[in-house]
């Protein structure tokens, strides 16, 4: 069953709906382009989209019956007896989408082994109680919804809801936190990022800030009244995989790692030959145990790619998730994370992890946000782009983070451009719209130019305009 609301009351009812009635839900997001709405009703097959009438003309075209929770006359005639329920641990409890490498969102289907364990480690791990207050803040198409909504009430604590203008301005959401006396909250990352800085007077009711979703670029600063913990976990394995609480460190030499696996579940850092690597040698992280999902809706090749036979496992039928994460164990037994896989760049020959400019750029003490990309600025040349967000009253000339970075990094990992900017731009997930991020015009030539006349100035125009971008005499 399809349910596509926005983040409120009416979005848990139909959750916990399809749940008792031992269907499996597929979220939706209202504010996603009607193209892919469509692309992912036609490819989930739903037996029916379940939403409010404020919505129904977003499903008009889309193929699929529409059911509004709030035209009650529909629902008037219904048993109002508890419905017969035959799942099992192995049944289908939810599909959730996430971008394809291709471009095509695909479907991952979860089952109900894994959900409870999340919801049971979850609420021990954080000493969840019938006396606390949680929040849900998570976009409603991202599976983090799962662990803020279900841990929250099968522990019978309160679980609260800040409107979307507090949940996407930092300060109001942190005063907002503070007035409902929140205690423990989950943020994506980026926004955590920027939470975490504020003024915490000490008298906060909150313990505890989760954060998943990014890669956490920095720490916590002394003197903060709550715990920050760093969560790490694919939408393939049931949220959460990895959990680890991050203490302030100033003088770190790395971004915080993501820690230890959660319970019943395992994780492994292997080499090609899916044979375990030393400590401090990356690898790729793939995860075991009961937290690993069927694989993909109607997607047996990519199933078949991903979810691989665990050779680690006594049971012939339990799969190993290939999650294309590089990460290394650290000497304390914590995992640090370095990037994906399949988004290696190579410019000039080197292989360069755009992870590692960020957070390096993150300890320059006037940057307060940071982003890299690689982008075609000059016609074929790939270059690197920094995207900066100063801390208030900052603004520090491209001149002065290059040479910062010159310190730290090789020439090769230098980025080409540096963009000032107020603020990074968010995805409803919250998580950084990379493809948001505005794309620099080359650099113009120079207006007072003589043309070359020689065939060797000739072909020294032709080498620097091509480097420079200067289409005059490219």
């Amino acid at each position: 069953m399809a349910l596509c609301f926005p983040r409120s009351v009416a979005f848990v009812e139909a959750m916990l709906a399809v749940l008792k009635a031992g269907a499996a839900f597929l979220p939706l997001d209202p504010t996603a382009p009607p193209q892919r709405l469509h692309t992912i009703i036609s490819d989930a097959q739903p037996r029916a989209v379940l939403t409010t009438t404020a919505l129904r003309a977003t499903f008009a075209e889309q193929g699929a019956p529409v059911l509004c929770i709030d035209e009650w006359a529909a629902f008037a005639a219904l048993p109002a007896t508890l419905p017969a329920s035959t799942l099992t641990p192995d049944s289908l409890a939810y599909v959730i989408y996430t971008s394809g490498s291709t471009g095509t969102p695909k479907g991952v289907q979860l089952v109900h082994r894994g959900l409870s364990n999340l919801i049971h480690w979850y609420v021990d791990a954080f000493a969840i109680t019938a006396h606390d207050r949680l929040t849900q803040i998570a976009g409603p198409a991202f599976d983090a919804t799962v662990w803020e909504i279900l841990p929250a009430l099968s522990a019978g604590a309160a679980l609260i809801i800040p409107d979307d203008t507090t949940r996407s301005t930092p300060a109001l959401l942190r005063d907002w936190l503070l007035t409902e006396a929140i205690t423990v909250t989950f943020l994506p990352t980026p926004l955590a990022e920027r939470l975490l800085p504020l003024e915490w007077p000490a008298t906060a009711a909150l313990r505890t800030m989760q954060a998943a979703g990014d890669r956490l670029k920095i720490y916590p600063p002394p003197g903060l009244p709550f715990t920050l913990v760093n969560n790490y976990g694919p939408s393939e394995a049931t949220v959460a995989t990895t959990s680890t609480v991050v203490l302030p460190l100033a003088d770190a030499f790395a971004p915080p790692p993501i820690g230890r696996p959660i319970s019943n579940v395992q994780v492994y850092i292997l080499d090609a030959a899916l044979q375990p690597v030393p400590v401090g040698v990356v690898g790729e992280l793939c995860i075991g145990g009961v937290s690993v999902g069927r694989g993909y809706l109607a997607r047996p090749d990519l199933t078949a790619e991903k979810f691989v036979l665990d050779p680690f496992s006594s049971n012939p039928d339990a799969r190993l998730y290939r999650t294309g994460d590089r990460v290394r164990y650290c000497a304390d037994g914590q995992i640090e994370f370095l990037g994906r896989m399949d988004n290696q760049l190579k410019i000039r020959g080197y292989r360069i992890e755009t992870g590692e400019i960020e957070a390096t750029l993150q300890q320059h003490p006037a940057v307060k946000e940071a982003a890299v990309l690689a982008t075609h600025v000059y016609k074929d040349e790939v270059q690197l782009i920094a995207y900066v967000v100063p801390t208030a009253g900052n603004e520090p000339p491209p001149g002065a983070l290059r040479e910062f970075l010159q310190q730290r990094l090789p020439v090769y990992m230098l980025p080409a451009m540096f963009v000032l900017l107020d603020a990074l731009p968010l995805t409803p997930n919250g998580k950084i719209d990379r493809h948001g991020l505005p794309v620099p015009q080359p650099f113009a030539a120079p207006v007072a130019t003589v043309a070359p006349r020689t065939p060797l100035e000739q072909q020294l125009t032709a080498i620097w305009a091509r480097v420079c971008g200067w289409s005059r005499w490219a």
